[in-house]
């Protein structure tokens, strides 16, 4: 018969192999991360460079202190009527055409740049209306306006 096994040897990795196996998984994972990486350090550089890195250093290192001045600022009287709209304005900015605003937003900055160009020193008469209706930039910004207020009063 065969003797029992009473006694088991655990294979033991030595140290010195352990450190060179760790630092070849080290190496394997930059080489495969190796964009990342950069854009990190890339980050990590402007952040250091704007002096944010330090502000967010000390917040993290006194965060507790910094969270309880931060909710004792806001628990204000001030601050409550902020508090309680604040729902209601994250549902509005999700209800926000933001490819309209953007379009009307170009639009304003055009006809301000045409005012500022223009000048306003000249009198308009009701006869000079009239002709400018005749343009179709004016007349097409007139109806526009006219179908906001339409809408706007509905």
């Amino acid at each position: 018969m065969a003797k029992s096994i009473t006694k088991i040897k655990r294979y033991e990795v030595s140290r010195e192999d352990q450190v060179e196996q760790d630092a070849r998984e080290v190496k394997e994972a930059v080489a495969d991360n190796k964009d990342s990486i950069l854009k990190g350090i890339e980050l990590l550089k402007a952040l250091d460079n704007g002096g944010t890195l330090d502000s967010v250093t000390a917040f993290v290192k006194a965060k507790d202190e910094a969270l309880a001045n931060v909710v004792k600022e806001i628990d204000k009287d001030q601050y409550e009527p902020l508090l309680r709209n604040l729902p209601e304005l994250v549902f509005l900015l999700g209800e926000i055409n933001v490819t309209g605003i953007r379009d009307l937003s170009s639009r304003l900055n055009h006809g301000l740049e045409a005012m500022e160009g223009e000048g306003t020193t000249d009198k308009t008469s009701f006869f000079d209306l009239a002709k400018a209706l005749k343009d179709p930039e004016i007349n097409r910004s007139i109806t526009m306006l006219l179908h906001f207020l339409k809408g706007m009063g509905r």
